[in-house]
């Protein structure tokens, strides 16, 4: 390699989790909305929010290595 050479760096930044967090969120809440109106129980049943969380979760973390891997500009 040359002196240079341009390095990867892969930064977790203010947009990268603004984008993570738009996609995750409202995904999040429509599961949770759902599966209140399935289960019809309470907002603290596991089996109502436990869904939209995992899901939450999954989604943040796709968006987030999506948005920090890639090719530096």
């Amino acid at each position: 390699m040359t002196a240079n050479a341009r390095t990867r760096r892969s930064r977790f930044d203010r947009t990268a989790l603004g984008y993570a967090l738009l996609f995750s969120v409202p995904m999040a809440v429509g599961i949770t909305v759902m599966m209140l109106k399935v289960v019809g129980g309470p907002l603290s049943t596991p089996l109502v929010f436990g869904p939209g969380l995992a899901v939450a979760v999954a989604v943040f973390v796709l968006v987030a290595v999506a948005a920090t891997g890639g090719e530096p500009e």
